[in-house]
């Protein structure tokens, strides 16, 4: 019973009997009844009163009690369902609660099985509306904490990188050595710590609708091409090689252009740091009457089976011999988060020893 009021229960079955006898033994309990015989009427009252338990029974005769359940628990997600039959067995209950059902009660039953039953319901919401309600300040704690602390670290950042290129003014050639290889440590260090706030401030935005995506139809090819030239040098650097295998004539997507450049250039960026010097990125495009793929695959080090399914939750980072440079562990989260609001779909099919190989499949757009 919430705020003072008794708790209300719904009972929808066929028979007077039923009704009668449940709305007697509930309310001697303390329980607000409503009842119906009738299964859409009874689906109206839920709407209406927003019960605490409902009652159904599977048996109707006019509307079958598990449309009922369904309809209900996917509508009213709050009401608590329990199946009320006479033809009780393992099967039906099973599939009642598959649809939504908490709990069943087969008949004939007495007065106190009924109101243990109700009890045990009532119990039930309770602590799954806790539940819900912890779940929600947990987010919103940690949307506020991701977003303070960004914020918070921003500034003190900047001022360091500040004072170590005024400090390089100041020392010139004076700095040498290891002085300069601390001072290139340091600023490394800086520009790690500024990227994961970025991202971690990107990731927020996109879970609290503030991340500005201007969504116009795009060529893929291009973005592609431009995330390949400036990833180029890189490659150059580390001597791998880095080629594309383009679909002529690929149709249009619908998307935000800089966000997806993040998207490819955060994966080929990934596949840099993994890929041993002689290897190979390749970036490959493809299409069908429904969607157009980019399939991003290289010849590193792979990812072992145990750690593929964790590679796109945040801050996992799979550790390895080649692995040249440490990321801030959000790149990936990021990317998945992009194509979620793309309605597109990114996956890694990978091998140990042999490679691995990112998925993107975006809707195409079809322009009249």
């Amino acid at each position: 019973m919430e705020q003072g009021f008794p708790s209300q229960i719904l009972i929808i079955d066929d028979e007077e009997s039923i009704l009668d006898g449940c709305r007697q033994a509930l309310e001697k309990s303390g329980y607000s009844v409503i009842t119906s015989s009738d299964g859409a009427e009874g689906v109206k009252l839920a709407r209406e009163k927003k019960p605490e338990i409902a009652f159904i029974d599977l048996k109707m005769p006019n509307c079958s009690g598990m449309d009922i359940i369904e309809l209900v628990s996917r509508d009213m997600p709050d009401i608590v369902l329990i199946v009320i039959t006479g033809y009780a067995s393992i099967v039906s209950a099973v599939e009642a609660m598959k649809k939504g059902a908490y709990d069943y009660l087969p008949k004939p039953f007495t007065p106190d099985q009924l109101r243990a039953v109700t009890k045990r319901g009532i119990e039930h919401r309770q602590l799954k509306i806790e539940a819900d309600s912890l779940r929600e300040e947990k987010e919103r704690m940690e949307k506020n904490f991701i977003t303070f602390v960004s914020h918070e670290m921003r500034s003190p950042l900047v001022t360091i990188q500040q004072y170590i290129e005024s400090l390089k003014l100041i020392a010139g050639d004076i700095l040498t050595g290891d002085a300069a290889d601390i001072i290139s440590r340091c600023e490394k260090r800086i520009q790690n710590l500024q990227d994961l706030v970025e991202h971690w401030l990107d990731i927020s935005r996109i879970e609290n609708g503030t991340f500005s995506q201007a969504k116009v139809p795009l060529d893929l090819t291009e973005i592609l091409e431009h995330s390949m030239d400036e990833m180029n040098p890189l490659c150059q650097r580390r001597e791998i090689i880095l080629e594309a295998d383009h679909k002529a004539e690929l149709p249009k997507i619908l998307g935000d252009h800089e966000s997806l450049l993040r998207v490819f250039t955060n994966i080929i960026g990934n596949a840099t740091k993994y890929t041993p010097a002689g290897g190979r990125i390749t970036v490959r495009t493809d299409c069908d009457d429904y969607y157009v793929y980019v399939r991003i695959e290289d010849t590193g080090q792979g990812i072992p089976q145990d750690k593929l399914p964790f590679i796109f939750e945040p801050f996992f980072r799979v550790h390895g011999k080649q692995e040249r440079q440490k990321g801030s562990g959000l790149g990936l989260t990021f990317s998945k988060k992009i194509m979620d609001a793309h309605n597109g779909y990114i996956e890694a099919a990978s091998q140990e020893g042999a490679g691995t190989a990112f998925t993107l499949k975006f809707p195409r757009l079809y322009e009249l």
